[in-house]
């Protein structure tokens, strides 16, 4: 097992069998969901040519992923050399944090990719290069506006400093993305009301700002300390206007508005970090490079062979040997149900959920089907097969005149029959 063929968990099995659908339903579904709709069109055509398979979609962010390290050595290279920039793509490719999602049948790698090549060709002053990354980007994940943002905060920096020419051409380059995201105004709008109106975060600490660094840099993180800050100082600030600005931008939102804070949707930052670390190095940094080098190596290395996701499709495997015709299958836990993955997986599970019973907002509703719900068992059920979090006692209780009759657990997750208890 490995991070290529880990079963799918909940947000990619929703996204695959979105991106399944025909385009123009992806349109309209993503439209009523969370996000922009670039990763699920790209991966729509990419299941006519490769397959549907664990190992075809995580292949998809893999390419995204090695795009964005390739983007990474651009930029060490146009503002160092060849040297730093295949330094800075090395550590960012085995960052562990960074890898982990390289893996992720979700839009990150595609974020990270299309906001990092975004960056190169605006620092290179490609202008229609930059407008089409920037509008893809934007296309991809509502984040890629802090991005947005950093670039438009060094356009007044460079009007400020005297260059009107470079600031007006990436004012003119500002105004064709927007015209560009336009068609997408709409969508942005409801989708931004929906979120306002409750998200699944809490409002985040100052703890948790901090805790983000080090979740994304670790022990690298000591590299800021060790730098030579005295050279190019307007590149260094550059870098971290890239690193900090969409993280404390997130966190303050997040402080008076919903909360939108979340480390997976900021990990387009961590190229900028990881070229602050490997450039204009003093002793101290080179010595600590071995450190992060091999602490990141191990890391993900465990994190490929070591995949975290639930084995689904293993439940899955043993759920279709023992389903018998007359069965009925339930995901118990509305609020942690795994409806996407066991419909990836080729069963009917519905989420079972009593009348006037809520689900929190973010399991994907816009996909969902009334069929997709149950909210009593049949009363001609003799059997039912339980995909829950809880103990046989508390299912027991839960499903009155039904009596566990097998369990099988796959880490923390179990399916579990339940046969009826003859009426006296």
């Amino acid at each position: 097992m490995n991070q290529f063929t880990a079963s799918l968990w909940g947000d990619e099995g929703f996204s695959a069998i979105l991106s399944m659908k025909p385009v123009d339903q992806i349109f309209s579904i993503i439209s009523r969901d969370t996000s922009p709709p670039l990763y699920n069109l790209i991966e729509h055509f990419w299941f006519k040519i490769i397959g549907t398979s664990e190992i075809s979609i995580r292949s998809l962010s893999f390419v995204f992923f090695l795009i964005a390290c390739l983007f990474v050595y651009k930029i060490g290279k146009h503002y160092w050399d060849y040297k730093t920039g295949i330094l800075a793509a090395v550590l960012t490719a085995i960052n562990p944090f960074f890898f982990f999602y390289a893996f992720e049948g979700r839009m990150y790698s595609l974020l990270a990719m299309t906001v990092t090549a975004s960056m190169y060709f605006f620092i290179a002053k490609k202008w229609p290069l930059y407008i089409l990354a920037t509008t893809l980007a934007l296309y991809t994940h509502h984040f890629a506006i802090f991005a947005v943002f950093v670039q438009g905060l060094w356009m007044i920096i460079q009007f400020l400093k005297g260059q009107q020419k470079t600031a007006l051409a990436m004012f003119k380059s500002f105004l064709a993305i927007g015209l560009l995201y336009s068609p997408w105004l709409v969508p942005l709008y409801n989708q931004t009301k929906m979120v306002g109106g409750g998200f699944w975060l809490g409002t985040p600490t100052l703890k948790d700002f901090g805790m983000l660094l080090i979740k994304f840099f670790s022990v690298g993180i000591l590299l800021f300390l060790f730098r030579n800050w005295s050279k190019k100082k307007e590149v260094s600030v550059f870098l971290g206007l890239w690193l900090v600005f969409p993280i404390a931008a997130t966190w303050i939102i997040s402080q008076k508005f919903s909360s939108i804070f979340f480390d997976r949707y900021l990990l387009y930052t961590i190229p900028a970090g990881i070229l602050l670390f490997v450039s204009q190095k003093t002793n101290l940094t080179k010595l600590w490079l071995v450190v992060v080098f091999t602490a990141y190596i191990f890391a993900s290395g465990y994190l490929f062979f070591h995949p975290t996701k639930l084995p689904f499709k293993q439940l899955a495997t043993y759920v279709k040997q023992t389903q018998q015709p007359t069965d009925i299958l339930i995901n118990e836990d509305a609020g942690s149900h795994k409806l996407w993955e066991s419909k990836y997986y080729g069963f009917v599970a519905p989420i079972y959920k009593p009348t006037g019973s809520q689900l929190p907002y973010f399991v994907g509703t816009a996909l969902m089907e009334e069929s997709d719900f149950i909210s009593e068992i049949p009363k001609s059920a003799k059997r039912i097969g339980v995909i829950t979090f809880k103990s046989n006692q508390q299912l027991e209780e839960k499903f009155l005149g039904f009596k566990v009759q097998e369990q099988k657990t796959y880490g923390n997750l179990h399916f579990v029959w339940m046969q009826r208890l003859p009426i006296r």
